[in-house]
């Protein structure tokens, strides 16, 4: 049946490429081509041949013919008249039907206009022929045309030869590759039989062990997260006593007075607040605003380890950022990422790991796993790395080929807002604390204490989680209800929803940004214009305008004038390009 559906889909298609009236006009001209060829070689005393077409005196073709006894001979000026005036009349028919094929507005007059023509074609070219003298010694020149048909048919044999010595020589090849495949494949077990009697008696004898014979072992597939298990443990660090709005206004003084980097304690209050909200940190703005310094900052006035990875254009998946098995040397490529993800199980500090420049490839195909996992409780964190093999043996902290993400860890992003970077989608947006770096920051004055601090990760996520059961930090259920106003105005207006990781975000980040120094209007500002607000960004209906300022009405009935600064700024943003 499969064979009657092939020869079916052939029959097919050829019929397909002959209902071309291109093809068929392509194919008289090959057959044209030839039988002029043909004559050329029948014609044993041709002057043009000689003169011209010398491939034409001897070649493979004539050498055929003459096993079937077919010679050269003179041919008269008649029979070449004859034979022109045919082709003559060939090119005439075919390029009608051709011209015929374009009309489609009236086919019966074309048909009759066609037909006409020909018959009129006919007399035209017979009456050539015949003043011409071309019907005289007749018998010669069917002879030299029976001759020429001959020849056509042995070009196209010869033409027919081709492919099938193609196809021929394919299969030939495919036969030997197979015929290689079974004879490499049993020289292989051969080989494995003699290598294993080899390490067998090697080992009988006591010159050598079987660990010097492994080849899955965790040491010599991955070396270096060996190395950082032989390491062990850092010291536990000693904390400093600090609360958080102290953690917030001490930063701020260490930043700009120990190396003039200069942030707002808004900015500073959502950083921290952000850390304990999500495990991604994303902080976007333009070429030199301080996105990077600001990890730099914390790591040094912290203690804590912080590893900065520059992305790549060509980051296209997960062995981007972790590596892979190359099976060539029999070793894990493991990059400097994962190395420093997996030295965080060892330290109980804060670990931020860095993607510098994250847009500059699409953050949903090589952090993929990464932003998965992380919706799921923190013992769930895993990440597959490899597959593994039967009797393999890993280091400590890659149980079952999967890397654990500590709780010790947070992924900072910088992405810079220019035309050469990818769009961030909600996707990651959704999931992330999204901090903009609108301009450059202005210096500023601190009499605050500016020494640096110690401060494991176990102890800032304790200060997050008591600021969250503070209950006069926690929006109300008046607060809440006030804000859901603002909310369902968004879905009404613009058709702008969100779902309950939102909602989460914001429970847990506002008593955190309350007990940092600042307010809960203040950190619903921040939340609504970068999680909500921001969705409107790329609409350009005509509704748009007049729908941003009645939220601007709204928000001020609600909240009074100058509270959401954030949101109002984006607002005015927004508005002016709409104009």
């Amino acid at each position: 049946m499969a064979t009657d559906k092939n020869q079916s889909s052939i029959s097919k298609f050829l019929l397909k490429i002959f209902k071309s009236n291109t093809v068929r006009c392509l194919t008289v001209v090959v057959v044209l081509i030839l039988a002029t060829l043909g004559v050329f070689m029948l014609d044993e005393a041709n002057e043009i041949r000689q003169q011209h077409l010398s491939f034409l005196e001897s070649n493979i073709v004539l050498e055929f013919l003459d096993l079937f006894g077919i010679e050269r001979v003179n041919l008269l000026r008649s029979s070449w008249v004859l034979f022109l005036t045919i082709v003559a009349f060939v090119i005439f028919v075919t390029v009608a039907g051709l011209i015929k094929s374009k009309a489609t507005k009236s086919p019966v007059k074309a048909n009759v206009i066609y037909y006409v023509s020909i018959a009129l074609a006919f007399l035209f070219f017979a009456y050539i022929a015949y003043s011409q003298g071309a019907f005289e010694g007749i018998g010669e020149s069917v002879n030299v045309f029976a001759n020429t048909v001959f020849t056509i048919l042995v070009c196209f044999v010869f033409i027919a030869i081709i492919p099938i010595t193609i196809l021929v020589a394919y299969f030939l090849i495919k036969f030997l590759v197979f015929v290689g495949v079974i004879i490499f494949t049993n020289l292989k077990k051969f080989a494995q039989e003699i290598s294993a009697q080899f390490k067998h008696s090697m080992v009988e004898t006591g010159e050598a062990t079987e660990d010097d014979f492994a080849e899955n072992t965790a040491e010599k597939v991955f070396p270096a997260l060996v190395k950082i298990d032989v390491k062990g443990e850092e010291e536990k660090t000693v904390n400093t006593p600090i609360t958080l709005d102290e953690l917030a206004l001490q930063f701020q003084s260490f930043a700009a007075n120990e190396h003039k980097i200069y942030y707002g304690l808004p900015l500073i209050r959502s950083f921290f607040a952000g850390l304990g909200t999500s495990r991604l940190i994303i902080l976007e703005g333009l070429s030199g605003t301080g996105k990077s310094m600001l990890p730099r900052m914390f790591s040094e006035f912290t203690g804590a380890k912080a590893f900065f990875a520059p992305v790549q254009a060509t980051w296209r998946d997960k062995t981007d950022v972790l590596g892979f098995y190359s099976e060539f040397a029999k070793t894990f490529k493991t990059t400097q990422f994962l190395e420093n993800l997996y030295q965080a199980s060892y330290t109980d500090k804060a670990n931020l790991m860095v993607l510098d420049e994250m847009n500059l490839s699409r953050v949903e195909y090589y952090f993929a796993d990464f932003l998965s996992v992380m919706e799921y409780p923190p013992e769930d964190w895993k990440i597959r790395v490899c597959e593994v093999q039967t009797g393999q043996t890993l280091p400590e902290k890659l149980e079952g080929g999967c890397i654990a993400v500590p709780t010790n860890t947070w992924f900072i992003g910088t992405a810079n807002t220019d035309d050469y970077t990818f769009t961030i989608t909600d996707k990651v947006y959704d999931r992330a604390v999204v901090i903009d770096f609108e301009e450059k920051t202005t210096p500023i004055t601190s009499e605050f204490k500016k020494d640096a601090i110690k401060i494991s990760a176990e102890k800032l996520l304790e200060l997050f989680e008591n600021a969250q059961k503070e209950e006069d930090k926690r929006l109300s259920s008046a607060e809440t209800e006030k804000f859901l106003k603002v909310c369902d105005f968004m879905k009404d207006a613009f058709n702008i929803r969100f779902g309950n990781r939102i909602m989460t975000q914001i429970e847990s980040f506002v008593p955190i940004y309350v007990a940092l120094g600042g307010t809960k209007e203040e950190a619903l500002d921040f939340l609504f214009a970068r999680k909500i607000l921001r969705k409107v960004e790329g609409m350009f209906e005509d509704f748009v305008k007049e729908e941003l300022v009645n939220l601007s009405n709204l928000i001020t009935s609600l909240y009074g004038k100058n509270v959401f600064n954030e949101t109002e700024k984006l607002i005015a943003k927004f508005t002016k390009r709409l104009v």
